[in-house]
């Protein structure tokens, strides 16, 4: 099997060779509570958004997402983000994954734009209509809807092309906690992430570990079962 590290040194040799366009991409910031109808201003429009958590698996992701829509899902990188367990599982979270270990272990996963290319982290991107957002919207709350450059995992040579990602950056929202630095990752959140990485290889998988980072740590060099216990 492929290690982690060297999954990141292929990764970032590839990043290095990219020329991402001199001008910056177009798209903008949305800033929670955005609203849908600005987003699909015109009739057929589609959003390319890319999902880093549990919309990896695509059979979670069908709990909000279109099949047609799912069936079109590819693998991406998306460069100069940092994913990270800091967001704090919402009480609809704790109902679909179990609340019982969440007094410890309750991190989901957020991503932030950065500057630097040695940031990045793999995800599905989907095209999104108006209804697969809403549901979406659902689903997800204090997201901001973030652009930024991605590339197809398995495409040597394509060029980058723009899609979002959601970013909580408020640390608290209606009244309860966002985000916590210190969070360990949910163990049945984290399987369902695992489980959607899995799905796609195994050099995807150790991707996800080495780009998803716990506390100050790469989630591939941080023993965090041991420290839950």
């Amino acid at each position: 099997m492929i290690s982690p590290r060297f999954e990141e040194i292929r990764i970032l040799d590839r990043i290095a060779g990219l020329s991402l366009p001199l001008v910056h991409h177009s798209a903008r910031e949305h800033v929670y509570p955005w609203g849908i109808d600005s987003l699909f201003a015109k009739p057929g429009t589609r959003i390319s958004l890319v999902g880093y958590g549990s919309l990896i698996n695509l059979r979670s992701a069908g709990r909000s997402i279109s099949a047609a829509t799912i069936r079109q899902a590819s693998p991406v990188i998306v460069l100069r983000a940092r994913r990270i367990y800091e967001y704090v599982m919402s009480p609809r979270g704790r109902e679909v994954y179990g609340g019982v270990v969440c007094e410890s272990r309750c991190g989901v996963l957020n991503a932030r734009p950065s500057e630097s290319n040695e940031d990045w982290f793999n995800g599905m991107e989907f095209s999104l209509d108006a209804s697969d957002m809403q549901a979406l919207v659902s689903r997800e709350s204090a997201y901001d809807l973030i652009p930024a450059w991605t590339i197809p995992w398995a495409e040597n040579g394509s060029l980058p092309k723009v899609s979002y990602f959601l970013s909580c950056r408020r640390a608290t929202f209606a009244g309860r906690q966002t985000l916590n630095s210190g969070l360990l990752p949910h163990p049945q959140y984290h399987a369902i992430c695992e489980e959607g990485c899995r799905d796609v290889s195994d050099s995807f998988l150790n991707a996800f570990h080495t780009s998803t980072w716990v506390r100050n740590a790469r989630f591939a060099d941080y023993d965090w079962f041991q420290e839950a216990e």
